[in-house]
């Protein structure tokens, strides 16, 4: 089965549904976390820009996270999880509602 991910509100809530289904949707946890919890290891620079950018071209809400460890001290981007499932999975793009789709 193939899902299409919305948000009506630019990020602040996501809602999954089947793809041509227009009638039910089910809500989606919006719990944030780094690249590094959702990979088990540094991202790095280039991988990093490049999340960081397609967060913001779908008008995904981000926050950032303060850590200090032997490698790195300094600010971490936090993402959606479902983003974050999206953009490594390949999310789906279906361009008819004109609602914000997101889209890695």
């Amino acid at each position: 089965m193939k899902y299409i991910y919305e948000s009506p509100d630019k990020g602040k809530t996501i809602y999954k549904r089947e793809f041509n289904n227009y009638n039910k949707k089910e809500k989606i946890s919006m719990e944030k976390i780094s690249l590094y919890d959702y990979l088990g290891h540094a991202a790095g620079g280039d991988l990093g820009q490049q999340v960081a950018f397609a967060a913001a071209k779908a008008g995904v809400l981000t926050e950032t996270r303060q850590v200090s460890n032997p490698a790195y001290k300094g600010p971490v981007m936090l993402y959606p999880r479902q983003f974050l499932d999206l953009y490594f999975k390949g999310g789906l793009n279906e361009g008819i509602s004109g609602k914000q789709l997101l889209k890695g």
